[in-house]
């Protein structure tokens, strides 16, 4: 029999590249979670796993830990039951849209979301610019909402893998938020302890992403898979490119007003593309849409109103103001306009996404350290998008601001960052999708 591995032995072996069994990694996270081992041992773990990488029985010894950290859901007797997740996106309004798209198409939707990490901004901060919207529901409240109005998405509770939370603020403090097997580990513990049937999980990949290329973000949909297995659910996916921010929004009042014009039936085709695909997906795993008719039954929703009406709802059961979607000046606004100009004429070939919400992050909109207070106002608006044929001069972005330092800094960086050539394509906005054995 196998005897694990105290915490100083596991990290002893990691960092030589040896093998650490899963019952010692599930063990060292018990240890750093009763406060046995320290935040300086964990965070030298997340080091480890940065350069030495981690196996798949890795993976699992960890979310298992964090899933026994605290409570577990299991919302059966409400299937069909969702959830989404997202490995992080830069403009993200299609993320706010999924929940809502596929409450309408009969899934119930139990989200609970995330803060930004990193570069990449997250849906409860996102959330919380709604004025009177609460992102903290106590359980009860949670899966009543869940049955009665088919859409609830709060942040994380103390009571559903709070080992979690933890270990997700370390992993901000150190650097380490895009390693991909804890990018992985984090989002299946939180979606395990959630309790929903079916997750859907939007997979970035590329210069933006924890994954760099479709193959990479196609292996860690299929662990996210393997992972769901032993509790009993399923796990549907798409790939989605992030070399470029996503949408024409980035900062969290910003990317609500965009995803209230995907709603009402507008907003960039790519968004659509991406909300539809996912919320597809997860209408077909729940068995309410047949297999292959998911996405035009999302598009169908969107067009006719039927996700604007759920998203109505969910909002208000929140405590929010429904007219959100419909009346953008209800959100906050900051008090600067920068305009970013085109330093050159010719086609935008690249606007790199990682440092466009680096940028974004660093005007106020995302948290460089675990205390720092977001501003929900802050942000960039895109004029045009890789693929865009820009004039010398021409608006390009408009930084919203604060602060006139800050948004000066931010402009200059986004200004630096753009490639504008002779000619370059639009990228596509879904690259794979799961395609499982039955559909």
């Amino acid at each position: 029999m196998t005897v694990p591995l105290a915490p100083l032995e596991v990290l002893e072996r990691a960092r030589r590249g040896g093998h650490v069994d899963p019952d010692s990694l599930r063990g060292f996270v018990r240890t750093w979670l009763g406060n046995s081992a320290t935040d300086a041992q964990m965070a030298a773990l997340c080091m480890v796993v940065a350069t030495r990488g981690l196996d798949r029985d890795g993976v699992r010894g960890i979310v298992s830990a964090l899933i026994a950290s605290g409570d577990r859901l299991d919302l059966a007797s409400l299937d069909p039951t969702g959830d989404t997740h997202s490995t992080g996106a830069v403009g993200d309004a299609a993320g706010l849209v999924v929940p809502p798209l596929a409450a309408a198409l009969g899934v119930r939707m139990a989200v609970m979301a995330d803060r930004g990490r990193g570069h990449v901004g997250g849906v409860v901060d996102k959330l919380e610019s709604i004025p009177g919207y609460r992102t903290q529901l106590d359980l009860r409240s949670f899966v009543t909402q869940v049955r009665d109005t088919g859409c609830a998405v709060i942040s994380q509770t103390a009571r559903l893998a709070p080992g979690e939370e933890r270990l997700a603020v370390l992993r901000d403090q150190t650097a380490t938020t895009d390693v991909r097997e804890l990018a992985v580990a984090s989002l299946m513990a939180r979606a395990l302890a959630g309790g929903a049937s079916t997750i859907a999980v939007d997979v970035t990949c590329g210069a933006g992403s924890p994954f760099p290329d479709a193959d990479a973000a196609v292996d860690a949909a299929e662990l996210m898979a393997w992972l769901a297995e032993p509790w009993g659910r399923t796990v549907r996916w798409v790939v989605t490119p992030m070399d470029a921010p996503r949408g024409r929004m980035i900062g969290n009042a910003l990317e609500v007003r965009e995803a209230g014009e995907l709603l009402r039936g507008g907003g960039i085709p790519a968004g659509r593309e991406v909300a539809t695909a996912i919320a597809g997906e997860l209408a077909e795993a729940a068995g309410v849409a047949e297999p292959g008719q998911g996405r035009s039954a999302a598009a169908k929703a969107l067009a006719d109103g039927t996700a604007l009406a759920a998203a109505e709802r969910w909002v208000e059961a929140q405590g929010g103001d429904p007219a959100v979607w419909t009346t953008p000046s209800m959100l906050f606004e900051a008090p600067l306009r920068i305009e970013v100009l085109s330093p050159a004429a010719g086609t935008l070939a690249a606007m790199p996404a990682r440092e466009v919400g680096e940028a974004v992050r660093r005007l106020g909109a995302g948290r460089l350290h675990p205390s720092q207070r977001v501003d929900h106002s802050v942000g960039v608006e895109l004029l045009a998008r890789v693929g865009d044929p820009v004039a010398h001069g021409e608006p390009v972005a408009i930084v919203h601001a604060g602060d006139q330092w800050l948004g000066d800094r931010c402009a200059g960086t986004i200004r630096d960052c753009l490639l504008i050539a002779s000619s370059a394509e639009a990228p596509p906005a879904v690259l794979r999708r799961d395609d499982p054995p039955d559909a």
